[in-house]
């Protein structure tokens, strides 16, 4: 698909290095905000009627690739009985009666773990032309996300997009297929959409990743650039925390230090911005863009947008525009189903997680310490914890305390978040280090 591309959502957001369980009032909070935006998405599509959920349907692209995919794939993953009791306690299949007598949407894929393959497109056509010079399709952001098959996990593992793997033979829509080689893990992207097709970009990926893994990917979820920025403009912007100074023409972007507020366009730089921050390394943007991730989706979640339709509309409607799926899982009654299931789940269970390498020259390698990760998510057990994030929780900041000059008004950070970068001549560690007492919080900032 020309002219498409998507997001950098990359990954390493924080977990909590105390984990003992939330304060009940807390947690009740939290889930209630789960529950409410899936009520709520639920009866905007009742109310609005056909055309509302016409208009969401037709924004996402979706696309066939069984034809892409051939055969030699992993063994499907661990699957419970259906109708088994999901994480909030009520059948995992939904469908029971909603709120206003709307019907709850069902999971299509109830009792089942599933694996999806997230990728950020960084193509410069179209709508993401950035002056850069930069041509081709690629996808420097790929996440595995797995939900467990009783809905009470979702883990996200990011894989750097320097890693060097093998890269399958892949086929492309005219059905000649591409020679094996040995390259990073987002030129397969690039491989399998030689011809401007997403669907056959997808695939290459999937082969790629389920080789590097024998973890099998049940569907693809493409996110593009322009798309990224409506979706941070849909929800007003998002507070985020700004560990150092950045000044970077090629991502266009200055931001000052502190707590701020980001809009779409300055979202983007963040997520972008690479050799002028910290070691300069992707390993060390990985890390940006996972807290970016975070604040999204507490933005997401926050009760200003469930409780105004319009606003929520909006946000839907931008965050569907930015997406490029598979068949199935592009469909809106799957995703709402999906969606509905996760309602009652544990907020200390969305983990993020990077894969665990090793150096070689300037690019990296799985570690040995990455087959345990993928193990896990073949058997589907919860990731490591020693895999997971950073170890640190974050900090909210309190209004009390003085603003940021470059955001009046919002609280400034309780504690300075260390910095990603590191010493030019020793690479940033590629295990998360488990939590330690001393560790400082990367810090929450409101609006």
């Amino acid at each position: 698909m020309p002219g498409r591309s998507s997001a950098h959502a990359d990954d390493d957001a924080v977990v909590s290095r105390d984990r003992r369980r939330p304060e009940p009032t807390r947690r009740s909070r939290v889930l209630r905000r789960i529950a409410v935006v899936c009520v709520a998405l639920v009866l905007l599509l009742a109310g609005a009627g056909a055309l509302a959920y016409s208009r969401l349907q037709g924004n996402v692209e979706r696309h066939d690739i069984a034809r892409f995919l051939g055969g030699g794939r992993p063994a499907v993953g661990t699957a419970a009985p259906r109708g088994d009791v999901g994480a909030a306690g009520t059948p995992a299949s939904g469908g029971e009666a909603g709120t206003a007598g709307v019907a709850a949407p069902a999971d299509t894929e109830a009792g089942k773990a599933l694996t999806i393959l997230v990728l950020g497109s960084d193509s410069r056509a179209g709508a993401n032309d950035d002056r850069s010079g930069i041509a081709g399709m690629r996808a420097d952001t790929t996440i595995l996300a797995h939900v467990a098959a009783d809905r009470s996990r979702v883990d996200l593992v990011s894989i750097p997009r320097d890693t060097l793997v093998d890269i399958p033979p892949c086929t492309l829509p005219d059905g000649t297929q591409t020679a094996h080689r040995n390259d990073m893990i987002n030129a397969a992207f690039a491989i399998g959409g030689q011809t401007g097709d997403v669907g056959a970009a997808a695939a290459c990926s999937i082969r790629t990743v389920e080789k590097l893994t024998g973890v099998f990917v049940d569907d693809f979820v493409v996110v593009d650039f322009a798309g990224f920025k409506s979706v941070v403009d849909a929800l007003g912007g998002v507070p985020m925390y700004v560990p150092e100074a950045i000044d970077d023409r090629r991502a266009d972007v200055k931001l000052a230090p502190g707590c701020q507020v980001l809009n779409g366009h300055d979202a983007l730089g963040f997520a972008r911005v690479r050799k002028s921050v910290g070691d300069g390394s992707d390993i060390s943007r990985i890390g940006r863009q996972q807290e970016l991730v975070a604040a999204i989706a507490r933005e997401a979640l926050g009760e200003h947008l469930l409780t105004r339709p319009p606003a929520l509309y909006r946000f839907l409607d931008a965050t569907t525009r930015t997406l490029t799926t598979g068949e199935e899982i592009g469909r809106i009654p799957v995703l709402a189903g999906l969606a509905y299931s996760l309602r009652g789940i544990d907020p200390e269970s969305i983990r993020f997680a990077t894969m665990p390498f090793v150096w070689a020259g300037a690019r990296v390698r799985p570690s040995a310490d990455a087959e345990a990760l993928w193990v896990a998510l073949r058997d589907d057990r919860p990731v490591p914890a020693a895999l997971t994030g950073t170890g640190a929780a974050p900090t909210p900041a309190p209004a009390s305390e003085s603003a940021s000059p470059s955001a009046p008004g919002l609280g400034s950070p309780t504690a300075p978040a260390p910095s990603p970068s590191a010493p030019a001549a020793a690479p940033p560690s590629s295990t998360p280090p488990p939590a330690s007492p001393s560790a400082a919080p990367t810090p929450v900032c409101t609006k």
